[in-house]
């Protein structure tokens, strides 16, 4: 019977779950304990919940478990943590306040809500499961294992502008997003880095961090063991100390959050005074083809449009965000990646294997095969696949060698800030400058001068 039903669900977003499931009953029935736990789940209070464990939690007795949760399913917590770096009770006193707060000003949470985090949180479930089959059937075939090329790629480019930074980072927390390749590379490339807090909403995605780096997880150049701490909770309820890391990295991760401020600021007070926050996240230009794509088809077959791409930051609004998270010296930048792809349906499945489908609230549950055909046609049509010869992209790999196919935009922007400090540097107050710039001009203008006339 069970067969029977993952036949059935083989292509659907629960798959992943289903076997789970089954898994777990198998060690049941044979008396053996899952080496997660079983994580439990439940609805009674609007409290978020938090899975944290210096490893893996290795099966704790349910009866330790907290029994109520918010309005939508959320994890129980296996065990209530205080330690050098998490500390539970706090976050989600934390959280209860923010909704006190909401509900005396009159507004509803659900108000505020954008993308549905369990959606969120399966799809990145679904991803980790795809990934870690991936890496399974690389390792039958004896090939080297590794990650997603655009993640890897990603996390690269940001560990090259911490690299940038002449000054270590001992103690790093990776929030969400490329969460494998974040620790991953930087326990390749790092030589400073002594203990690294792993943060994700998926529990499937810290389990294949810890199976790819192992328990015993060590810098490459010189085999120093790391720390390595992995807690499982939202990007938006962070239940990290203040004041206990040197540096932040989120890559592709914070674009999926409701509160993108309010994370960012909680990311703000996890540093230590002049700590380094480093995040990319997608902008508002990538997949411009794919929507293009679907509201033709859209248009055209059912006479209206709907939003089947999320909505995404802009440049312009990324140094507010950083200001309004309360992070000095804000810098963004971009990069522009076009990547070819045999199908439209490749950059789908790829879009998949990466956890980035479409979790807005308002969103359409299902698609018209008329309307998805007709899309996949008018992508075809409009955006045929671009040669990546020149030499900003030659460096990006290719997930389809021939040069036909369809092409796709992805746009990053990173965004760095600093927490408050004493010793930064300090704009002067407006109205305190002794010199003009029209005085520093016309300086300039009569030195050109007199130079030319040499």
């Amino acid at each position: 019977k069970n067969k029977d039903m993952l036949r059935r669900s083989k292509r659907s977003s629960s798959y992943y779950l289903l076997r789970r499931r089954i898994a777990l009953a198998a060690k049941a029935a044979k008396g053996e304990q899952s080496r997660c736990g079983i994580v439990g789940r439940s609805s009674s209070c609007s409290c978020s919940r938090f899975l944290t464990t210096g490893g893996i939690d290795d099966g704790e007795d349910d009866h330790d478990a907290s029994t109520s949760s918010s309005s939508s399913s959320t994890t129980l917590i296996k065990k209530r943590i205080n330690d050098e770096y998490v500390d539970t009770e706090a976050a989600m006193e934390r959280t209860r306040m923010k909704a006190a707060a909401l509900k005396a000003a009159g507004l509803k949470a659900e108000s505020m809500t954008v993308f549905d985090r369990e959606v969120k949180r399966a799809h990145r479930d679904r991803a980790a499961y795809l990934q870690r089959e991936k890496k399974e059937e690389k390792e039958k075939k004896s090939s080297s294992s590794e990650g997603d090329f655009l993640l890897e790629e990603a996390t690269r480019r940001v560990l090259d502008r911490l690299d940038d930074i002449k000054r270590p980072f001992k103690r790093i927390l990776v929030i969400g997003g490329a969460t494998v390749s974040t620790v991953k590379q930087l326990l390749e490339k790092r030589r400073d880095v002594e203990t690294i807090i792993a943060c994700d909403s998926s529990e499937a995605t810290l389990l294949l961090v810890k199976d790819i780096v192992g328990d015993a997880p060590k810098r490459k150049f010189d085999s120093f063991p790391v720390e390595i701490k992995y807690v499982q909770a939202f990007e938006d309820d962070l239940p990290i100390k203040d004041n206990v890391v040197d540096c932040v990295l989120s890559v592709l991760g914070l674009h999926w959050v409701n509160d993108l401020p309010g994370a960012m600021g909680q990311a703000r007070c996890t540093l230590v005074p002049d700590g380094l926050f480093l995040s990319a996240i997608f902008g508002g230009d990538t997949l411009t083809e794919l929507r293009i794509a679907c509201a033709l088809a859209e248009t055209e077959n059912e006479g209206g449009v709907s939003a089947r791409v999320s909505p995404l930051a802009h440049v312009r609004d990324a140094g507010n965000l950083l200001g309004r998270a309360g992070l000095r010296l804000p810098a963004v930048d971009v990069d522009t990646l076009t990547l070819n792809y045999k199908t439209p349906m490749d950059l789908v499945e790829h879009l998949r294997m990466m956890g980035e489908q479409n979790a807005v609230i308002e969103r359409r549950q299902t698609i018209k095969r008329s309307t998805m055909e007709l899309a996949n046609q008018k992508y075809v049509e409009n955006f045929s696949a671009l040669s990546l010869s020149n030499d900003d992209d030659a460096s990006m790999p290719k997930p389809s060698s021939s040069e036909s196919g369809i092409s796709a935009t992805f746009q990053i922007l990173y965004m760095t800030g600093w927490s408050p400090s004493e010793t930064q540097q300090k704009a002067k107050e407006r109205g305190s400058a002794t010199v003009s710039l029209s005085d520093l001009k016309s300086a300039l203008e009569e030195k050109e001068e007199e130079e030319e006339k040499k």
